[in-house]
């Protein structure tokens, strides 16, 4: 049985070993300057972050700007559905789900500009981590776990903390890297998105959202599918290597 204290400790203490910048990989040092710099850049990749590399994901607001020679929300807006779908065709890389993610950018720029004054900041501030997930739901495509990691990577790409009685709604993204690291620990009975997701309540009752860089960081970097190199993971320890079939 795991002291639970001890794991939120020991993947707390993870997170902190990397730069939050790890956080937003992207293809050329410019795309990472937009989206820690542009509040709308930011809401593009998150909200088109469905089953690609992260790294493609947030590069994708750069070539959209690359491409249109601006990324102003309201001149957005005035384009039609087929003029976007255009702009995703055109890109050197593209969204996975290139058929929805018009309709994903239509729906994040209508709310931008209708209801935010154009500024894509106010999807956030002013509001508790609940709205703002709510608000993103709100948008083709962006479910639970997409709407989840946004509200947490918030608080690393811009100068926000949102209350601190929010923390306990602030969930994890269940992913990849976080559902396999949370069952082969033993934490998570299986290697799914609400196993996952009662797992991180359980370990971090106040902030669920506390561990899921660390979860992430160890899925990235040792954590793999097969071969996972258990002997550098920072929690080796604590794991039960549950389900490793290999490791080295």
């Amino acid at each position: 049985m795991h002291d639970l204290n001890v794991l939120k400790e020991k993947l707390v203490e993870c997170a902190s070993r990397f730069d939050s910048d790890e956080l937003f990989p992207a293809l050329v040092p410019e795309a990472l300057e937009l989206v820690l710099a542009d509040p709308y850049a930011f809401a593009i990749a998150a909200c088109l972050d469905r089953g690609m590399k992260a790294d493609v994901i947030w590069t994708l607001p750069y070539y959209i700007k690359s491409h249109l020679g601006h990324l102003d929300p309201h001149r957005i807006h005035q384009m039609s559905s087929q003029e976007i779908a255009d702009v995703f065709a055109a890109l050197p890389r593209r969204p996975r789900f290139v058929n929805d993610a018009p309709k994903t950018l239509a729906d994040l720029t209508h709310i931008v500009v209708e209801e935010c004054e154009g500024n894509a900041a106010n999807l956030w501030i002013g509001k508790s981590a609940l709205e703002a997930k709510h608000t993103f739901m709100r948008i083709h495509g962006v479910g639970n776990g997409i709407a989840n990691m946004t509200v947490l990577l918030i608080e690393k790409a811009f100068p926000i903390r949102f209350d601190d009685a929010d923390r306990r709604t602030m969930d994890i993204k269940p992913d990849v890297h976080t559902r396999r690291v949370l069952y082969r620990l033993g934490v998570a009975h299986a290697n799914d998105d609400h196993a996952a997701i009662d797992a991180a309540r359980r370990v971090s009752p106040d902030y669920p959202g506390a561990i899921d860089g660390g979860l992430w960081f160890i899925g990235r970097t040792w954590c793999s599918e097969s071969n996972p190199l258990c002997s550098e993971c920072c929690v080796s320890s604590l794991c039960e290597r549950r389900g490793v079939i290999e490791s080295r």
